[in-house]
């Protein structure tokens, strides 16, 4: 599997202090933009939710719901990614696996006290940090930190703990193409925290990745099916949404998303001041990695202005819309989308599927080899540059692309397009489009057709 070497340098370790007054300290790594950034210091309103939060965020990123064969043995567990837009701070990650997806979100409300930095790095997560989080109680309370205080980012006598991994190209490909998914669902169900334990505690225990299960709502409440239902949400493994149980206690409600397809499926805790959001991808052993949601955006590129201007206007936004940037820029609204779905890919933003809306954050590793993190991005690439394209007729859609000395057929079937290639056979274009595909369109698109 191909990987890169990542290091988290922290000033020290995250930890968990003091007996009767306990003060978490989350410790930041450092990043290009700022030295072990410094985000927030206070008292959290609600300790135990959040320290439940937390751990719950560290059991997922730290969990491998699938083994594939060519998985690195010593691969474990990466520090979250923080990010403060001087009102929110969110952590996520991805689990061992990339196919779940998990954020906690500290809002406004779920804090006393000043968010003095923006920005997004790693947070050291580690094991006797996590063990002492189960011992919060609302009763002592919590003062919460993020990064150090002054007097420790001016010490001379800096000394860096650090971590060196190996950070899979898969995982990273993962967050950058979630975004995608989210981007496309819309919620489907909703219902109270209660009901919501009460569909969790039914599922099987035990793992249900060979059986697709249909999550529907209705007037007496949830119910599971096998069958294929329109208007239900579809899941498999039930084990990646146990993971929330020890949470529902707490939660307001539950609110399940997906996009049209059911390719993916995002739940999504809301608790006073805070929100979990666990993404899911259609099977276990479909890691985001490899869906290539983003791909048509990448190759279709070609506005770089358009594309400068909405970088340029990226302020660490908890919020951004399509509509009201493109009012701004006096866009259109189909370009902003485009320009987003790119930044989305370049780990410029994330998605907010309760705010239906993108948010800034950077992801604090070396992206600059985005096009190897996207192979069929460059394998289109190439086969434009080898004139490999060759367009039979515009209406419906018919050409032919050669690549490796093998001729493959691309044509336009209901309005989408198909390809005889052996990718598209097997994912039928449920997982974005093929090299060939995204070939043919970025050709007629130079063709003005």
């Amino acid at each position: 599997m191909a990987a890169i070497q990542h290091s988290y340098r922290y000033l020290a370790p995250s930890m968990l202090s003091g007996d009767e007054k306990p003060k978490l300290a989350l410790s930041t790594s450092n990043s290009q933009a700022v030295p072990h950034p410094y985000f927030f210091e206070g008292r959290l309103k609600s300790p135990r939710l959040s320290a439940n939060l937390l751990i719950t965020l560290y059991s997922i990123i730290g969990t491998r719901f699938f083994t594939a064969i060519n998985t690195l043995k010593s691969m474990g567990a990466f520090d979250p990614v923080v990010t403060s837009d001087g009102k929110n701070l969110r952590f996520e990650g991805f689990s061992l696996c990339c196919s779940a997806y998990v954020r906690v979100d500290l809002l406004p409300e779920s804090y006393e006290g000043d968010v003095v930095g923006k920005g997004s790095t790693n947070v050291d997560f580690n094991m006797p940090m996590r063990s002492a989080l189960a011992r919060v109680s609302d009763k002592a309370g919590l003062s919460f930190a993020v990064g150090h205080d002054e007097f420790a980012v001016q010490s001379g006598a800096e000394k860096a703990i650090e971590k060196k991994v190996e950070l899979p190209l898969r995982w990273i490909r993962g967050m950058l193409e979630v975004q995608s998914y989210q981007a496309s669902m819309h919620k489907k169900i909703e219902v109270n925290g209660l009901e919501a334990l009460r569909f969790i505690r039914s599922l099987p225990k035990s793992s249900t990745t060979r059986t697709p299960m249909w999550l529907v709502g209705g007037p007496f409440g949830l119910r599971v099916t096998t069958r294929e239902e329109t208007q239900g949400v579809r899941f498999v493994d039930s084990t990646r949404l146990r993971v929330l149980e020890p949470l529902l206690p707490m939660a307001l409600s539950l609110a399940v998303y997906a996009d049209e397809l059911q390719q993916s499926s995002a739940w999504v805790l809301t608790f006073p001041g805070a929100r979990m959001t666990l993404v899911l991808s259609a099977e276990i052993w479909r890691g985001f990695s490899g869906e290539g949601q983003a791909l048509r955006a990448l190759m279709r590129a070609g506005d770089a202005s358009a594309l400068a201007q909405v970088k340029a206007n990226l302020h660490w936004q908890s919020s951004l819309r399509a509509n009201a940037l493109a009012a701004q820029l006096t866009l259109t609204k189909n370009v902003v989308e485009d320009a987003l779905h790119i930044l989305g890919a370049s780990g410029l933003v994330g998605f907010d599927v309760i705010d239906d809306a993108y948010f800034h954050r950077v992801l604090p590793f070396n992206l600059s080899l985005i096009e190897d993190m996207h192979p069929r991005l460059a394998g289109a690439r190439l086969l434009l540059e080898q004139g490999a394209v060759s367009i039979t007729r515009h209406t419906p859609l018919d050409a032919l692309v050669t690549s490796a000395g093998i001729e493959h057929r691309v044509r336009e079937v209901d309005g989408e397009l198909h390809c005889t290639c052996p990718w598209f056979a097997s994912n039928q274009g449920d997982r974005g489009p093929c090299k060939h595909i995204l070939a043919v369109e970025a050709s007629t698109t130079i063709q003005g057709h």
